[in-house]
């Protein structure tokens, strides 16, 4: 007896029913390794403008103090005495 053709494409289709499935879950660990990676280097440049952030108002206060330091003492004038 011979099989139909649409009877073997449903075995065949039976049968890969497994590795579809797999592969579909490991398409969603794919998106979910991948979501990860992006949020961890989200969380990262977050840290790193944070830290630039914090080193510029550092920069700028350290500026500001020299800005304005008082400026030394004017020295004194000396005027020879007459004798």
């Amino acid at each position: 007896m011979r099989a139909s053709p649409t009877l073997l494409a449903a075995l065949a289709l039976l049968a890969a029913g497994p590795a579809l499935a797999q592969s579909s879950n490991g398409a969603i660990n794919s998106l979910n390794a991948t979501n990860d990676r992006l949020s961890t280097r989200s969380e990262i440049r977050g840290i790193e403008q944070r830290q630039q952030f914090n080193n510029n108002q550092t920069r700028m206060q350290i500026e500001r103090g020299d800005l304005f330091r008082p400026s030394a003492p004017a020295a004194p004038i000396v005027v020879p005495g007459r004798r």
